[in-house]
């Protein structure tokens, strides 16, 4: 099975927290981390047709197999991939899917303002290098 590739804003404090975290969490190594803007985003961009475009502020995920998925569709599917106690949060597709995507806009829209914006890209542990495209 082909990892799930994580692409995210690599000047995004608020994501590269949390893709910190993905990374510690991520016992199963199912994971795996670019930037929106890397050589491996461009290569997925042509195979799949998915053009990120200024009205989608999102994390993209992708299995190399099917589209891929941004907004609130990627949490559902890192969730997923992480299996066991994890799938308990599963319980929040319940709400309807405008509802999720509209709360993850919001701090999408707004995460520069909240948490900052580094000048460039930190590189990430020596631990997880395995789990990052450049």
């Amino acid at each position: 099975m082909k990892p799930l590739i994580l692409f995210y804003d690599g000047y995004c404090v608020f994501c590269n927290y949390w893709v910190q975290r993905l990374c510690h969490w991520d016992r199963k190594d199912r994971l795996r981390f670019s930037t929106l803007d890397s050589k491996i985003a461009k290569e997925m961009k042509s195979k799949t047709g998915f053009d990120v475009n200024e009205e989608i502020d999102s994390v993209i995920i992708w299995d190399q197999l099917t589209s891929p998925k941004y907004e609130s569709e990627v949490v559902f599917e890192v969730i997923q991939a992480f299996g066991g106690a994890w799938k308990i949060l599963l319980l929040f597709k319940l709400f309807p899917k405008s509802f999720l995507n509209f709360i993850y806009r919001i701090i999408a829209k707004n995460r520069y303002r909240w948490f900052g914006k580094t000048a460039t890209c930190p590189l990430p542990e020596v631990l997880y290098e395995h789990k990052f495209y450049h």
